[in-house]
């Protein structure tokens, strides 16, 4: 299952930013998973459950969008979203695209419980 392999590495990308931005605790994760990535939601959900029962990142939600599939046409340069495998370009029928979008896994957004202002004992 590469889906926890993926999962630990994008923990590891959270925790860092969470420690670099000085953040609170994280409440929610918001993925973004490409159509064609060949991440399945299903396993990436219960990878981060396993990974996430103790530990910083305990009590976060994770949610997950979907990145649709973009592609470019290798001969006319049309740019459009194909919806069924053989991909046609819908300007000249062209079979011959360049996947633009929809192959990636990222996180698209944290966030976190605000911590309190710190202030100084002098004040």
């Amino acid at each position: 299952m590469h889906e926890t392999a993926l999962m630990q590495n994008l923990i590891g990308i959270v925790n860092r930013q969470v420690r670099e931005h000085h953040a609170g605790p994280v409440k929610k994760i918001t993925l973004a998973v490409g159509k064609l990535s060949n991440a399945m939601p299903d396993a990436l959900s219960f990878a981060f459950e396993a990974m996430t029962k103790s530990g910083p990142l305990k009590g976060a939600v994770l949610e997950m969008k979907e990145i649709p599939v973009a592609a470019h046409c290798d001969l006319c340069g049309a740019e459009y979203q194909p919806e069924q495998f053989p991909f046609f370009c819908p300007m000249c029928s062209s079979p011959y695209y360049t996947i633009t979008r929809g192959e990636e896994v990222y996180v698209e957004s944290l966030v976190c419980e605000t911590k309190g202002s710190v202030k100084k004992e002098d004040e």
